[in-house]
């Protein structure tokens, strides 16, 4: 986990994983690399809240789509304060398809939207960029962003508890209710692929309300 792999006096690390072109640049400001437990770059804000950063390319965020990238972002959520997943490239539409780097994919304009609004939802901030180039400038003024007191306030680990709760909190679901279903299945990504069976065991919740759980929890790319 992040908290044991990298030192209390690192402000800012990039994934020892991640390509040599964008980690010899960080390295020259003063980032440092290593093997993070989640999200590809990592740094502490001016008050020590955590912000993690998850890299994709168009190219692999459309091959990723669904549960490997849900499953990235489900860590990220559950160990950050900040979450953000940076789509690095271009993209367009040919007819109702998206086009990649690759060429045409399978997903339609519509499906990858609405799944990234869906983690918008859950607390996750999106950046673009168009090139590695662009991506390492972005990093160094995102660090840079965090570390004025004015850009760290609003919903996060310290005003809610716990950061996994503003997942439940766009969905309607107040702390008290939120905080019962983590009690009940102790991670957010379990409570994300529970039933709506799962859902009616939890005390306050009704038939009505575990539908709505099940729904939000459930929409976006498949």
């Amino acid at each position: 986990m992040e908290e044991q792999s990298i030192d209390i006096r690192t402000r800012k690390a990039v994934d020892s994983s991640e390509p040599w072109e964008i980690r010899e640049k960080l390295l020259e400001v003063g980032w440092e690399s290593r093997k993070l437990y989640s999200a590809d770059y990592w740094f502490m804000t001016h008050d020590y809240k955590k912000v993690g950063i998850e890299r994709k390319s168009v190219a692999d965020l459309l091959s990723s789509l669904g549960t490997r990238i849900s499953d990235q972002l489900f860590k990220m959520v559950e160990h950050f304060d900040f979450n953000i997943l940076l789509i690095e490239g271009s993209w367009r539409m040919m007819g109702d398809k998206m086009m990649s780097p690759r060429g045409i994919e399978q997903w339609g304009w519509s499906t990858v939207w609405n799944f990234l609004q869906s983690w918008q939802d859950k607390g996750v901030t999106l950046q673009l960029t168009t090139s590695e180039g662009h991506t390492i400038r972005r990093l160094n003024e995102l660090y840079a962003y965090y570390q004025r007191p004015s850009h760290t306030g609003g919903l996060n680990r310290r005003t809610v508890g716990d950061s996994r709760l503003l997942a439940f909190q766009s969905g309607g679901i107040g702390p008290k209710l939120g905080q019962a279903i983590l009690g009940k299945f102790g991670t957010l990504r379990i409570a994300a692929n529970a039933s709506i069976e799962d859902f009616l065991t939890i005390e306050k919740i009704g038939q009505k309300k575990a539908e709505a759980l099940y729904n939000y929890f459930n929409r976006g790319a498949t």
